[in-house]
């Protein structure tokens, strides 16, 4: 059971880090939880004769009767605790977490000590050294930017390509878009830079966004895209 959770847990990270890479919110660590939490309660269901401590036990006793049960309803809990602030998820790991730790408590309680006990190291390498070893692979990030025009302008869509693009930046096509509010236009897009490199590419942006013809105002963030 040990060998098959880790094994999950390597798959569900390798998937993860190309959602971490991509710079979405569900990073590596969501599917390392929600991978290993279903391979280890779908091992629960191979082993009947172990279960209860290896005792004799009618049909009635069955785990997997329940176990459905349980899972939907803390799934439930952990929905409530993922949070929208802005242009940013927030939670997601920690919902992830609470839904695996329900199959740590079903293990327990069917008597599986040493797979609850591997599960919930699993669980801490997860969140604890997954961040730690991702932290040091190539990944992006996508930073929000709103450009406020002067008035009587309008946005010029070329130039901002062609100022990004000297920066080595890009623009998720399908985040571009532009408002009027009978005064002046705003454009909004995701630009899409190194997560290792995010502190002074927002910084460089601060700095150099004034040099676009017309821009009267900008706001640049941290975006978790969905």
């Amino acid at each position: 059971m040990l060998l098959h959770m880790a094994g999950a847990l390597v798959l569900g990270w390798a998937l993860g880090y190309e959602r971490y890479f991509s710079g979405r919110a569900a990073g590596s660590q969501v599917y390392c939880l929600v991978c290993t939490t279903s391979c280890a309660v779908t091992l629960l269901a191979g082993y009947p004769s172990l279960w209860y401590w290896n005792t004799v036990h009618d049909a009635s006793a069955d785990p997997t009767h329940v176990v459905g049960a349980i899972l939907t309803g803390i799934g439930f809990l952990g929905a409530g605790i993922i949070v929208k602030g802005g242009t940013n998820i927030r939670g997601l790991t920690t919902a992830a977490s609470i839904w695996g730790s329900s199959a740590i408590g079903i293990l327990v309680g069917v008597g599986f000590y040493v797979a609850a006990i591997g599960l919930t190291a699993l669980f801490l390498v997860s969140m604890i050294l997954v961040p730690r070893f991702e932290h040091r692979l190539p990944a992006r990030t996508a930073i929000m930017t709103t450009l406020r025009y002067r008035e009587n302008h309008r946005p010029q869509t070329e130039a901002v390509h062609r100022f990004l693009e000297e920066r080595g930046l890009n623009i998720v096509t399908d985040s571009l878009s532009i408002s009027f509010d009978n005064e002046r236009f705003e454009l909004r897009c995701v630009i899409i830079a190194s997560a290792m490199r995010l502190a002074d590419t927002l910084t460089r942006l601060s700095e150099d966004l004034p040099q676009i013809p017309h821009i009267e105002s900008f706001t640049v963030s941290h975006y978790s895209r969905g």
